[in-house]
């Protein structure tokens, strides 16, 4: 199970930060993910489980009043060598901050992933082993429990048979070297991007990542993982904005024709954008705040059209005269 929450377990807020959905994006890739555990997990583990058989499972494991919290994304895997029905799910959670409360959270999904296979299989007797894995990119030291057992005090002798007991992997690249990331091309382009959002030079690390994923550009997948990294490098460190992106971009090469051919749908892409924004803010001032509905129509409108609504909001007396 991978989940990608980077809210502590008392944060309440709906919104998904940017850390989460350039998470959850690229490790919902089942080849990206395979990639990681390969490099990643423990070789005892790695010889009880068969990685091809690798799977998202559709199924959520969060109830409705965590989902607030909580977002999940879940692989199984199956026992190497032995019945396939017999799977292990993997729970990855993802932190961009520390989190003390963490073993509490990875409880609630071990429990409603119980929950969850007993609707499946009514006539299993038994549970499917979870191993617990938490991926740490934060600023701050990691000093959360790493044992259940940890958080619960006091807890003499006699009473710690009754009290749950589990730990969990920590894989915390803050703490890692870049040379220290291991993986396929893609997959250490996405750890260190997640690793270095916080660096005091955001610019200069996003040329040196343009720079990596330029060997791999054919790859399946890259250009997806490429246009997720720079909106993440955009929204997850405020000091890059999309001006400095399409800079970044103009310097490349143009020797790669699948390169420059992103590039240049990018620019465009920005530059649309741009005369989108322009645009609403011009409604709002003549008009009061688009709807909803407005602010879609416009941004999803292509530039054409934009052109058009530009040149009718110098005359028009209504928003209806500009959109119609």
């Amino acid at each position: 199970m991978i989940d990608t929450s980077a809210q502590s377990g008392e944060d309440t807020r709906l919104t998904p930060s940017p850390h989460d959905c350039f998470f959850r994006e690229n490790f919902g890739r089942p080849a990206l993910a395979e990639d990681f555990l390969r490099h990643h997990l423990p070789a005892p583990i790695l010889a009880e489980i068969d990685l091809s058989t690798l799977a998202i499972e559709k199924d959520s494991y969060v109830t409705p009043e965590l989902r607030q919290i909580y977002s999940d994304l879940v692989y199984s895997v199956a026992h190497q060598g032995r019945d396939a029905r017999l799977g292990i799910y993997l729970l990855f959670e993802h932190k961009s901050q520390p989190d003390h409360w963490v073993m509490l959270q990875l409880l609630r999904y071990i429990v409603a992933s119980g929950d969850a296979h007993r609707k499946q299989h009514p006539k299993s007797r038994h549970l499917p082993p979870v191993y617990p894995l938490v991926l740490y990119h934060g600023q701050g030291a990691w000093r959360a429990p790493s044992s259940f057992h940890d958080l619960v005090e006091p807890l003499p002798d006699a009473l710690a048979p009754y009290v749950p007991q589990f730990r969990y992997d920590l894989h915390d690249i803050s703490v890692r070297t870049s040379a220290a990331i291991k993986g396929t091309v893609l997959t250490r382009l996405v750890l260190l991007a997640l690793r270095l959002i916080y660096d005091d030079q955001p610019i200069e690390r996003l040329r040196e990542l343009l720079a990596l994923i330029e060997h791999v550009i054919d790859q399946p997948g890259a250009l997806d993982i490429l246009e997720s990294l720079l909106r993440y490098d955009v929204q997850g460190t405020r000091r890059v904005a999309e001006a400095d992106v399409r800079t970044l971009l103009e310097e490349r090469p143009s020797g790669d024709s699948i390169m420059q051919t992103f590039i240049e749908k990018y620019i465009d892409q920005g530059e649309q954008h741009g005369r989108a924004t322009v645009l609403l803010r011009q409604l709002e001032r003549k008009f009061g705040p688009p709807s909803e509905p407005v602010r879609a129509k416009i941004t999803q409108a292509d530039p054409d059209t934009l052109l058009d609504w530009s040149e009718r909001i110098l005359d028009a007396q209504s928003l209806d005269e500009v959109l119609h």
